[in-house]
């Protein structure tokens, strides 16, 4: 036999694909130069250049409990994929402009990227504090006001959407509730509550929440620029609902965010500046025992 290996094509098809691979394989194996064979550590499945597939990893992808015809489309889509990695990554190697030396250079930026980040984020998660109290907050809220400043206007309102066929009477009532005070557990806000959750098409009754009104209103016939002022009642419709709208509270764009509009902003902040602080914590630890064991050395040329 020749210096050149020997070359089998064949398609993969069909339930007798296993049958036939596992043929094929001991086949291959045979046509193997007897350097070549000292090489292999397994039964080659595929091989593109200098590269093999193993049949050991092809067995440890298949699940249990898998009908033939399954195991063998896992299989051939598996060794398809291989293959034109396998090409691709050849043809790139000759092809693509990057020499070895800077190939080298990317291999090791990003095998430092990969290692050191999962490091760092292990440290991270395993000595972080993830609790910020209401004081934290506060304080990093007054300090940083100028940080809050509306982008748009916000609101903390009630808003129910019910469908234009609603019955007179139950139109008449959402009115009178939407009118009242609506203060928390009264007998308008419950009986409200209990008609949207069972009735309307879409509602908004988190009155202790703000909310963007543009996003409030989306969708709606409302102008949100005519909208702004205290427990003011407006109502509108379409061609297929009622809109009413209940505004108890709001901010204009350019004033400072009310300090539970931008709580969890703010603990995202806290969070993220001790996880830095961790990660610079984490890189002096590892500097300082390096020192100290004099695990590196610094060459000054003169």
């Amino acid at each position: 036999m020749s210096d050149n290996r020997c070359r089998v094509i064949f398609s993969m098809k069909g339930n007798n694909f296993l049958i036939i691979f596992l043929f094929l394989t001991s086949f291959i194996f045979s046509c193997q130069e007897a350097e070549t064979k000292e090489e292999i550590t397994g039964t080659p499945v595929a091989q593109v250049g200098e590269s093999y597939l193993f049949q050991e990893e092809i067995t440890e992808l298949l699940p249990p409990n898998y009908s033939q015809e399954d195991s063998t489309n896992i299989v051939k889509r598996y060794v398809d994929n291989w293959i034109e990695r396998k090409l691709l990554l050849k043809e790139a190697e000759s092809k693509s402009g990057i020499d070895q030396k800077e190939l080298e250079e990317r291999l090791e930026d990003y095998k430092y990227q990969l290692l050191v980040h999962a490091y760092k984020q292990n440290y991270v998660n395993e000595y972080l504090d993830t609790l910020v109290t209401e004081p934290q907050i506060s304080t990093y809220y007054e300090e940083n006001k100028a940080n809050f400043e509306l982008k748009q206007p916000i609101v903390k309102a009630y808003f129910v959407k019910v469908k234009l066929n609603t019955p007179q009477t139950q139109l008449d009532d959402l009115r009178k509730w939407m009118r009242s005070d609506l203060e928390p557990n009264s007998d308008e806000t419950e009986k409200l509550k209990s008609y949207s959750y069972g009735f309307a098409a879409s509602y908004f009754l988190q009155d202790d929440k703000w909310l963007p009104i543009s996003e409030l209103v989306a969708n709606t016939p409302f102008d949100r620029n005519l909208l702004l002022q205290k427990n003011k009642f407006v109502e509108s419709e379409d061609a297929a609902y009622y809109y009413f709208l209940k505004i108890n509270d709001f901010k204009i764009q350019d004033q400072v965010s009310p300090l539970d509009y931008v709580k969890s902003q703010i603990i995202s902040v806290i969070l993220n500046k001790r996880k830095v602080e961790l990660q610079k914590e984490l890189e002096t630890k590892v500097m300082d025992r390096a020192k100290e064991n004099q695990d590196y050395k610094i060459f000054v040329v003169e």
